[in-house]
């Protein structure tokens, strides 16, 4: 299994609205893929000031299920125009322990 975290920060002119629609753009996302795909995200809760705004926990099956969803056409649609910085990390998990 193959874990992509991703943790972004938003700028500060993004609204409300545009982080709800980043939210629900990417909830959509396991619905619009041809492979499975599992993806938790959420807000900062805010204990520490040097975090970033929101993280993204996405899980492939197969490493080359990572790499269709990097150019899937719904994945590219992601609004993106209001954040400010992304960092991200993929590592492989064995699932036998």
């Amino acid at each position: 299994m193959l874990i992509h975290c991703v943790t972004l920060t938003f700028k500060e002119s993004a609204s409300t609205a545009q982080i709800e629609a980043f939210r629900d753009a990417l909830a959509a996302l396991p619905d619009q893929a041809d492979f499975p795909l599992r993806i938790c995200q959420g807000r900062d809760l805010g204990e520490r000031p040097t975090n970033a705004d929101y993280a993204i926990v996405t899980e492939f099956e197969k490493t080359e299920d990572f790499y269709t969803y990097l150019k899937h056409p719904a994945h590219l649609a992601l609004p993106q125009d209001h954040i400010k910085s992304v960092q991200s990390v993929q590592f492989l998990v064995n699932e036998q322990g």
